[in-house]
């Protein structure tokens, strides 16, 4: 089975050495790659940004022109589509474009997409007028609104969408520790929390952990304030933060430190309706660490408030400072939240759990 990989992202190469030393996760693209090809019968595809930028075919140049570099990704898979079986698509930037394209085929291959906010406006006109899911044989979601937003509001059949757990290389994002995990967030003989740390940019609601935590001095709070792939403005910057409170990027490595080194992890975010946050959630829990998270409309597939996490309203700065100082005081709470935290990663949202259901999605 020929297997056509279509990602929205300049594909990273030469990582083994990096990823066998942990000094990098794994790319989810490489595992789903490596997972397709590992089966004999499947040959994987791996065609990003940089090679659509370096196309030349006269469609792809011109779509890369009117449309960017998503739009040339979609054209390359409606040329190339006749010599593959399958065509993965992650995210519905490339999904759309690609699924009108094949309403021009005779036959055309089985095509599966992520798709991670199916409820924003423009998309929804391509799903409901142009019925663009036609030309989508699986669209996986990560949150249960996009999910029944797919079915009540755009119409596509409920067989045709699959909810799946988001991913964090649990290999990668574990405690340093890993062989003496259970005994190390088992023990109860711990100092109350001195740091605290979140990360990521997506929909995060800075300004309200920072209001949160302007009157406890004594807790320090690091902010890896950065993103690969958000729009979202760095609400950090250009703004004078409580002397408690820094915010800077770090790479994989130092990222990975971060959460090692913080008594437990915060994501405040803004109310949407999707998984924003899940990226840096999930790693926090694959450390073992205890998650307090804005509970939002699209926020609530991972966490189980008191069960595996501790959950906040949006925009409640009270909220946050009492979830802040309930787990910084309480530090066999923080143990018992992270154990659980780290068994749900193992169970439901380890990286080769993702390849596996999206392997199973591609091949039908």
């Amino acid at each position: 089975m020929n297997i056509l990989l279509l990602i929205p992202s300049v594909l990273k190469a030469g990582l083994d050495d990096q990823i066998e030393q942990r000094n990098h996760p794994r790319m989810d693209y490489n595992a789903l790659a490596d997972g397709l090809r590992r089966n004999g019968s499947h040959n994987a595809v791996l065609t990003g940004y940089a090679e659509a930028n370096a196309d030349n075919r006269f469609l792809v140049r011109a779509a890369r022109k009117l449309g960017g570099l998503d739009a040339a990704l979609a054209v390359v898979g409606y040329l190339d589509g006749k010599k593959y079986d399958a065509i993965f698509t992650n995210g519905e930037n490339i999904a759309i474009p690609l699924a009108l394209l094949l309403k021009f085929c005779k036959s055309r291959p089985r095509h599966v997409t992520i798709g991670h906010r199916l409820s924003a406006g423009k998309k929804r006109l391509f799903f409901t007028f142009a019925k663009a899911y036609k030309q989508i044989d699986l669209i996986f979601v990560y949150a249960t609104t996009q999910l029944q937003f797919a079915v009540d509001q755009l119409g596509i059949p409920a067989t045709q969408v699959r909810l799946i757990a988001f991913h964090a290389d649990d290999i990668f994002f574990a405690p340093q520790d890993a062989g003496n995990l259970s005994a190390k967030i088992s023990s109860n003989e711990r100092e109350p929390a001195q740091q605290i740390c979140s990360a990521g940019l997506e929909w995060r609601d800075y300004p309200t952990l920072i209001e949160a935590v302007s009157g406890l001095p004594a807790l320090q709070v690091r902010l890896a304030a950065a993103s690969p792939w958000s729009k979202h403005a760095n609400e950090t910057e250009n703004r004078e933060l409580p002397k408690n409170v820094d915010a800077k990027k770090y790479d994989y490595k130092g990222l990975r430190d971060l959460y090692e080194e913080s008594d437990f992890v915060v994501v405040p975010l803004y109310e949407n309706d999707f998984q924003a946050g899940v990226t840096t959630l999930l790693e926090g829990m694959a450390m073992g660490k205890a998650v307090v998270v804005t509970r939002t409309t699209g926020q609530t597939d991972v966490v189980s408030h008191g069960a595996n996490g501790l959950e906040v309203k949006p925009g409640d700065a009270d909220g946050w400072k009492s979830a802040i100082a309930q787990l910084s005081d309480d530090a066999v709470l923080r143990n018992k939240l992270g154990r659980a935290a780290r068994q749900w990663v193992e169970q439901n949202a380890t990286l080769d759990h993702w390849v596996a259901q999206i392997t199973n999605g591609v091949c039908g």
